[in-house]
């Protein structure tokens, strides 16, 4: 087999397998690295945790795909959004411009919104984004490191969305694509909390 069908065979490789990842884990979850059930609430496909016990990750750091480097922990202080998404996934091309629409809308709230394109090639993530209207920065995870570090997120689940508070902890988990509607409001409760509390 020439060089480029086996390029063209290991992609088409790679993509079924992050699909069928991303469908696996698509159902109802539960609150995952929590102590107690009492820890979290849930609707379908999205986990929330309780202000006193919400996980850390780990650092999440690297280049993006415009070349900078960029570290979330630079962004303590704001509610961050760091979703998980490929060219190549379909449930992204119907989340993503609802992502792109909430950044610009939450933004004066001290909303932050990073992407993780997760085991992508340039150019079409590039397009990717563009044309989802996403002027956010995009992480590139080639080998999937960076989201297989982030232990509450199932290895490989494109798309899957982690909310941080302003202190850096997990506010909120969606696995599976989400609407507009839900992060709007998730992100807009996770900054009035800490807009009337003062937390840090």
């Amino acid at each position: 087999m020439a060089p480029s069908n086996l390029r063209r065979t290991a992609a088409a490789l790679a993509c079924g397998t992050l699909l069928a990842g991303c469908a696996a884990t698509a159902a109802p979850v539960t609150g995952v690295g929590s102590s107690s059930p009492a820890a979290a609430t849930q609707t379908i496909g999205v986990t929330h945790y309780a202000a006193g016990q919400r996980p850390e990750i780990p650092e999440v750091a690297g280049t993006t795909l415009d070349g900078a480097s960029l570290n979330v922990a630079t962004l303590r202080g704001h509610v961050v959004v760091l979703n998980a998404w490929a060219s190549y996934c379909e449930p992204c091309r119907t989340e993503s411009p609802a992502l792109a629409r909430v950044a610009k809308q939450t933004a004066a709230l001290g909303v932050s919104f990073v992407g993780i394109d997760e085991q992508d090639r340039a150019d079409p993530a590039r397009a990717f984004a563009a044309s989802a209207g996403a002027t956010y920065p995009e992480l590139v995870d080639a080998d999937g490191a960076m989201l297989g570090s982030l232990r509450l997120v199932p290895p490989s689940a494109v798309p899957s969305t982690l909310v941080l508070d302003r202190a850096g902890r997990v506010a909120a988990r969606i696995i599976g694509a989400v609407d507009g509607t839900t992060l709007d409001a998730l992100v807009r409760a996770l900054a009035a909390e800490h807009a009337s509390s003062g937390a840090s």
